[in-house]
């Protein structure tokens, strides 16, 4: 006779730390649009401070970080599908045909694969917004460098 476990405290850990995971999409979309204000700011700075600039490359160097950084920042806000951990019991009518063991074995498995499909969305949208990060600081060192 096999002892029967009790999944329920482990399948709630598990969808724990997929709000976790949800919770840091937001916060990269928090730091990028942090980094897209920054960015917009230097540049009206720039374009007010009238810099005597004698060359189109010294334009160029001075602007090209900062839209650059601006891109990187478009991809790290773009929307992205994150997924859940169950299906639609009237897509998926499986769900609702199985016993408790089985149910929690397969939202066990559903919750791992969501949180793994959406952790490597998020470290996308980091390196996205890390790129972005280094933009800026090339840009804001150029800047001060011309000034």
């Amino acid at each position: 006779m096999t002892p029967e476990y009790d999944l329920q405290p482990l399948l709630e850990a598990r969808q724990n730390q997929l709000n976790l995971v949800f919770s840091d999409g937001d916060s990269i979309d928090t730091k990028a649009l942090a980094l897209l204000a920054t960015n917009v700011a230097i540049l009206l700075f720039i374009a007010q401070v009238g810099l005597r600039l004698t060359s189109w490359w010294q334009h160029g160097l001075l602007i090209v970080p900062f839209f650059i950084s601006l891109i990187f920042n478009g991809f790290a806000v773009w929307p992205r599908k994150y997924i859940g951990t169950s299906g639609n019991p009237d897509t998926y009518p499986k769900y609702l045909n199985m016993d408790k063991e089985t149910l929690l074995l397969q939202l066990l498995a559903d919750t791992q694969f969501a949180i793994n499909t959406n952790s490597l969305i998020n470290a996308l949208r980091w390196r996205y917004c890390f790129g972005s990060l280094l933009m800026t600081v090339l840009g804001t060192i150029i800047l001060f460098v011309i000034l």
